[in-house]
């Protein structure tokens, strides 16, 4: 499933659950949402995956430019005091 065809789908289950009417028993409608959030969520999930994490945005250690931004990325070392309490 593309991306463009995730993201349709999530604009298809959002529209059906606004056209939805309530039934007025709460446990029902109450039923209803915890699934159409499930859905959501699940679809949503999907999408992240097939997008990915662009290169500029890793956390992988070194230096790279964002426009005409250098960012730093570097290793985070635990303090002398933590790394003594983890000893």
């Amino acid at each position: 499933m593309s991306a463009h065809a995730i993201a349709t789908a999530i604009d298809e289950e959002a529209r059906a659950f606004c056209r939805s009417r309530m039934t007025g028993r709460p446990d029902v409608d109450l039923e209803a949402k915890d699934a159409h959030c499930k859905r959501i969520l699940a679809l949503v999930a999907k999408l992240r995956r097939q997008i990915g994490i662009p290169e500029s945005l890793t956390l992988t250690t070194g230096n790279r430019y964002i426009g005409d931004r250098r960012v730093v990325v570097a290793e985070r070392r635990p303090s002398r005091k933590r790394a003594v309490r983890i000893a």
